[in-house]
Order: structure tokens, then C-alpha cells, then sequence
């Protein structure tokens, strides 16, 4: 008996903790579900270059440091990963964090390994645990789709202007 009532008090307590270990330890996992994301001074924008199929449509990553300091992070690289088996594999091997970065894969590469985490370090090199995580549980739904390379990058600007009023 005593059993039946000690068992929703323990749950209701671990709920209750669950939400307050983000506060505690800080929070370095972020959802980007949105094709357009911002975490302090890093905007991460998506765009598909349509071609005539899905193995010659291209997925553009974005990735934009808008601040004039290099910031908390100083290299970055993106991991692709399989939602059911977890198998993953590094789609950049790793990269210095410029001012303006841009991962381009085939969105046909999307259709084992949909979802993205995108790792970003500290230091140069990759090793430890990375500052922060954004992933993606594949290309967001609200990617717009472009027939060309000016037209994304119009979109870009305009994007990214907009993100700087928020």
C-alpha cells in the first residue's frame, strides 16, 4: 500500500528535478527546428538550390557569426545521424568558425541519415565536449527552395536582417 502512494511522489519529484538540471548545469543542446535559428551571435539559415532531382538538389547550411569578437566558439563541424539505428557520421570533419560558413550536402544525403548536429568548440581543435549542440531533426519544413544561387543568398541577406531586429 505504502508503495502505491510513494511511487507518484518520486515521479512528480524527478519531473520536477528534470526541469531544473538545464538551470543548474546550463543548457548546451538546442533545437533548431526552424530554418532560421539564433543562439547569441550565431544564426544558422537553411536553403535548398532545387535541381531536376533530389541527388542534384542541394542543401545549404548557413552558418553566420554576427558578432565583430570571434566569440565563444571557434570551430564547428556537422555530424548526420540515422533518427532509428543512431548510426552517424561527420559531414564536415571539422572547421574553423569564419564569419560566414556554408555546408552544402545533397538532399538525397538526407534520406537515411535525416537528422543534423551541428558541434560547436571552444578551442581549434575538436576534441572534448563542444560548447554547444544545435540539432535538426531533418531539413526543417519552413526550408524555402531556390532555382538559384543569387536567389538564395538574396534570402540570406534578407533572413539575417531580420534576425538582427529580434
Amino acid at each position: 500500500m505504502k508503495g502505491r502512494f510513494l511511487f507518484p511522489i518520486v515521479l512528480s519529484f524527478l519531473v520536477a528535478l528534470g526541469g531544473w538540471i538545464p538551470l543548474v548545469w546550463g543548457q548546451k543542446e538546442h533545437h533548431g527546428a526552424d530554418s532560421s535559428f539564433q543562439l547569441g551571435d550565431l544564426v544558422i539559415l537553411w536553403g535548398i538550390l532545387k535541381g531536376p532531382d533530389e541527388d542534384r538538389s542541394r542543401v545549404y547550411i548557413k552558418i553566420i557569426r554576427t558578432g565583430s569578437e570571434p566569440g565563444p566558439w571557434t570551430s564547428y563541424r556537422v555530424e548526420a545521424v540515422d533518427p532509428f539505428s543512431q548510426e552517424k557520421e561527420w559531414v564536415t570533419p571539422g572547421e574553423n568558425l569564419g564569419k560566414e560558413n556554408v555546408v552544402k550536402e545533397t538532399r538525397s544525403s538526407f534520406r537515411d541519415k535525416t537528422g543534423r548536429r551541428l558541434y560547436f568548440y571552444p578551442g581549434q581543435g575538436m576534441e572534448g565536449k563542444p560548447a554547444a549542440i544545435i540539432f535538426y531533426q531533418g531539413v526543417p519544413d519552413t526550408t524555402p527552395e531556390f532555382l538559384t544561387e543569387k536567389e538564395m543568398e538574396d534570402y540570406f541577406d534578407q533572413a539575417l536582417k531580420r534576425m538582427k531586429k529580434q
